[in-house]
């Protein structure tokens, strides 16, 4: 919110306003996506140890 603000007082125009913000808004959905992609696939990994594990002691 602060970094939209400090853009809005150092925008000459509407239109310069509203291009930063779009990239400022592209750049915050791309960092989102980049994390939950990390956090799914260790998740992911997580439960394929667990599994190997039950099925390791199963078969003991």
């Amino acid at each position: 919110m602060a970094i939209l603000l400090m853009c809005a007082s150092l925008s000459r125009n509407k239109k310069e306003f509203t291009m930063k913000s779009f990239i400022f808004g592209l750049l915050a959905v791309a960092m989102c996506a980049l994390v939950g992609c990390n956090t799914v696939k260790g998740v992911g990994q997580d439960l394929q140890k667990a599994g190997s594990a039950i099925e390791n002691a199963v078969k003991k």
